[in-house]
């Protein structure tokens, strides 16, 4: 009987902790807010890059958040009317929101960093093959006064 009651004991006080960590119908009652993109994304300023709305990429959006309504205004009629009733609008409140790479900008950055790539070494290819035909013909102004072929012009060849 013992194993029984510390069976209901414990089963209660789970029970009781469960309740406990459950939401409760005040959170439930507090307006949320429905939010919805409002243009693209966009890179984040240098001075918001520390926010979490730029985090990972850099990049944010802006949101339009409004409370929902709670009893919308249906205008489908079955038949056309000329006249149509106007929405009324409620106030939003503008937010940013964390959004990926943007293709455009990431196909800049990829042109960019093979475009230097190709001037770097076109650069290091010319100052190679000129470096290597001022060596060639040192070598071979030394070859030449060292066997004799130069001639004697009064300019000393070394």
């Amino acid at each position: 009987m013992t194993k029984f009651t510390t069976f209901m004991f414990l089963w209660f006080c789970l029970r009781l902790v469960d309740a406990r960590e459950s939401p409760t119908t005040a959170h439930e009652s507090q307006p949320t807010l429905v939010c919805r993109p409002f243009g693209e994304c966009e890179p984040c300023p240098h001075d918001a890059l520390h926010e979490p709305f730029c985090q990972p990429f850099g990049n944010r959006r802006l949101m339009h958040c409004s409370a929902p309504d709670p009893d919308p205004i249906h205008t489908w009629y079955p038949h056309p009317t000329s006249t149509s009733l106007p929405v009324p609008s409620k106030g939003e409140t503008p937010a940013w929101q964390s959004c990926g790479r943007i293709p455009a900008q990431e196909r800049r950055d990829f042109y960019e960093f093979v475009g230097c790539n190709l001037f770097f070494a076109t650069t290091s290819l010319v100052i190679a093959l000129l470096r290597s035909r001022l060596m060639e013909a040192r070598q071979a102004r030394r070859l030449a006064a060292r066997i004799g072929l130069v001639r004697a012009s009064g300019l000393d060849m070394r």
